[in-house]
């Protein structure tokens, strides 16, 4: 068994990434496991070293050191590998990003930074959104939430900006400029439905943006899609929306005449122009979005001392 920690140096504005290094190297030395130290120096880079360590036979583990953009980039190059070198592959994640919303889904979020628990971890096996060629180990967003994410990704440039504000921050410049979305979605094969929506979360996972809890009875196991749609209502409504959006208590009766939320296996948008959509943070520009679910499709590391989270009834009930 090779455990091999793919880190993004540029994860977090680069803070503590020698420290985790060093980290790394300190445990895995100390309980003499085989382990391989990857630093990421540019797009694709990562694919090609996942397929070279892949190949040589082994049992090999994946762990991620960065955000959930990280995290995606490594499970796309699993997923690029043949069937049976894929079923020798593991992957697990370090949360150094800036929203680390993927591991957000698990009790005990700190176990996911002690080496040894990533070691001693349990197999679980967790379903992927295939979205368009890529897939999406947590979230696809379309419209606002896309939005917001392109503005992040400038103002994440600026050092002056803290960390955890920057998506708030995002958020209210989006919110003044309020984008829209006229789609026609269509899920599992049915009739066509025309939306005039504000956003669209597609959802494996349960939160995105840094901890909001978008998707409270979304599942990492159901072998579905979670879908929250946010009809395109005016700033001070949509206001009226965002703390319970934050908490996961949008989906109740308060909101039902604005917020839809469904379950489905696959699900096609048309857009009426080219969109900015966000596959776990990472942002591509379609006219249109195929998603379906792959269940049981990775085989994630989860530390020792974590566990699945389990939505408290007062949040997950509709």
């Amino acid at each position: 068994m090779k455990y091999c920690f793919i880190v993004n140096p540029k994860a977090g504005k680069g803070q503590s990434v020698d420290s985790v290094c060093a980290d790394i190297k300190r445990v895995c030395e100390e309980r003499e496991v085989d382990y391989d130290l990857f630093v990421s120096e540019c797009i694709g880079d990562t694919k090609e070293h996942v397929a070279k360590l892949s190949d040589e036979g082994d049992e090999v583990c994946f762990i991620a050191c960065g955000g959930d953009g990280t995290l995606c980039e490594t499970t796309l190059a699993v997923m690029a590998l043949p069937s049976e070198q894929r079923e020798r592959v593991s992957v697990g994640v370090i949360p150094m990003g800036t929203g680390n919303d993927f591991a957000s889904n698990f009790e005990n979020k700190q176990a996911f930074f002690d080496i040894s628990a990533q070691i001693d971890y349990t197999p679980y096996e967790i379903d992927l959104v295939k979205c368009n060629d890529m897939y999406s180990i947590n979230m696809v967003n379309v419209g606002f939430d896309s939005h917001v994410v392109c503005q992040k990704e400038k103002i994440g440039r600026k050092k002056w900006v803290p960390r955890k504000l920057a998506y708030v921050i995002s958020l209210l410049i989006t919110l003044i400029k309020k984008p829209g979305i006229k789609a026609e979605l269509i899920c599992d094969g049915e009739e066509p439905i025309h939306k005039e929506l504000l956003l669209t979360t597609l959802a494996n996972g349960a939160f995105c943006g840094g901890g909001f809890y978008s998707n409270p009875l979304a599942s990492l196991t159901d072998g579905q899609v979670d879908v929250i749609a946010v009809k395109n209502v005016g700033r001070i409504k949509f206001l009226t929306l965002v703390g319970s959006y934050k908490k996961g208590v949008h989906i109740r009766d308060k909101f039902k005449k604005i917020v839809e939320n469904f379950k489905c296996r696959t699900a096609d948008m048309y857009f009426d122009r080219e969109m900015p959509v966000s596959i776990d943070g990472e942002l591509v520009y379609t006219s249109e979005i195929h998603l379906s679910i792959e269940q049981a499709a990775l085989k994630f590391m989860l530390p020792k001392g974590a566990t699945p989270k389990t939505k408290a009834p007062e949040v997950a009930a509709v």
